[in-house]
C-alpha cells in the first residue's frame, strides 16, 4: 500500500478523512496541527505573537519563576453516552459503570489533546487549565468536555524528549509561582469520578413526597451514604492517577457534584455525578528562588 501524500498535497476529501482518523485515534485534526506548527515556526522571530488567558500579574509571575508563554492551547471531546441500566436487580443502588467510564474517557481525551497541542508548540507544560463540561438539548446523551490553558516553556531548559508529555496544571500564575518558590513542580493533572444511582428509601420518599413528611426535619441517610460512596471511589481513582505519575501529592483539588432525579416504575431516586480534579506535584529542590515579588498594602480609604 502506498503511503498517504503529505498534508499540503491532499485533496479536501483526503484531509477530512485523515483528520477524522486522527481524532478517532485520540489525536488532533490536521487544521489544528498545521496552525500549531506554523505558530511554532515563528518562535524566536519578530513575527511571533503569543496568545494567553493569563492576567498581567500571572504573566509577570510566570516569567519570574522561569517560564515564558508560547500560546493558548485547548483540547475538547464530544462524547456519546450509551444506554445504561440500573446497577443490579431488585432495585439495588450502586455505581453506574457505563456512565462513570464515559465521563472518564471524555475528560481524558480532552486533556490528552491539550497536551498534544502544547507538545507541538515545544512547551514544557500548560498552566491555568480550565476544564468545562456542557450538554446539548438537541442531543440527549451527548457530553462535551473542553480544556483551555496557556502553554509555557521553561527558559534555558532542554526540549522535552519524544516520549515525554508536557505537564498540565490547573494552578493560576500566582499559585504556580508560589509552588516553585516552595520547592515543588507540577507533574500532571489527576482526575477521579464516579456516577452513582441511589434509589430512595421509603423514609426518603415519605419525607420528600408526603405532605406529612415535609413537616419534619430529618436527614436523608440513604442519599448521604450515596454521596460518601461516590466520593470514596472518585478520590481513590484520583489518588491512583497521582501515584502513576510519580507525584508526592495533589494541590488545588476541586470537587464537583451534580445530581439528576429519576423515576422508574413508581420508584424515585437520584443519579449523582461526583468528580475530583487536582494538580500533581513533586519535590524540585532546584527550583529558582527568585524572591522578586513584594506585598503592597494600599493606605487609602476603602
Amino acid at each position: 500500500m502506498n503511503p498517504p501524500p503529505p498534508p499540503n498535497q491532499m485533496s479536501d476529501e483526503q484531509r477530512q478523512a485523515t483528520s477524522q482518523a486522527a481524532v478517532a485515534a485520540g489525536g488532533l485534526p490536521l487544521n489544528a496541527v498545521d496552525r500549531l506548527r506554523e505558530q511554532a515556526s515563528r518562535q524566536g522571530t519578530p513575527s511571533h505573537i503569543f496568545t494567553s488567558d493569563l492576567s498581567p500579574n500571572e504573566l509577570l509571575l510566570t516569567r519570574q519563576c522561569g517560564f515564558e508563554p508560547l500560546g493558548q492551547v485547548m483540547g475538547s471531546s464530544v462524547y456519546h453516552v450509551a444506554y445504561y441500566a440500573a446497577p443490579g436487580y431488585s432495585w439495588v443502588s450502586g455505581e453506574l459503570g457505563i456512565l462513570t467510564e464515559a465521563y472518564y474517557k471524555a475528560r481524558h481525551l480532552a486533556m490528552g489533546r491539550i497536551q498534544q497541542e502544547a507538545k507541538l508548540l515545544g512547551a514544557s507544560g500548560v498552566v491555568g487549565v480550565r476544564l468545562t463540561q456542557a450538554g446539548y438539548d438537541w442531543g440527549p446523551g451527548l457530553l462535551e468536555f473542553a480544556a483551555v490553558g496557556t502553554a509555557v516553556r521553561e527558559i534555558n531548559a532542554p526540549p522535552l524528549g519524544p516520549n515525554v508529555q508536557p505537564f498540565v496544571s490547573s494552578l493560576s500564575g500566582q499559585d504556580h509561582y508560589s509552588l516553585r518558590q516552595g520547592g515543588y513542580r507540577p507533574v500532571g493533572f489527576a482526575m477521579g469520578n464516579c456516577t452513582w444511582m441511589q434509589y430512595a428509601s421509603y423514609q426518603t420518599q415519605f419525607a420528600t413526597q408526603s405532605v406529612f413528611g415535609s413537616w419534619q426535619n430529618q436527614e436523608l441517610t440513604d442519599y448521604t451514604q450515596a454521596i460518601y460512596a461516590a466520593r470514596e471511589l472518585a478520590m481513590e481513582r484520583m489518588e491512583f492517577e497521582t501515584r502513576s505519575c510519580g507525584a508526592e501529592g495533589i494541590v488545588g483539588v476541586s470537587v464537583e457534584t451534580h445530581h439528576e432525579p429519576f423515576e422508574m416504575q413508581n420508584t424515585r431516586g437520584i443519579i449523582m455525578h461526583f468528580t475530583s480534579l487536582g494538580t500533581c506535584v513533586a519535590s524540585d529542590r532546584t527550583a529558582p528562588q527568585t524572591g522578586g515579588v513584594k506585598t503592597a498594602v494600599p493606605l487609602g480609604d476603602g
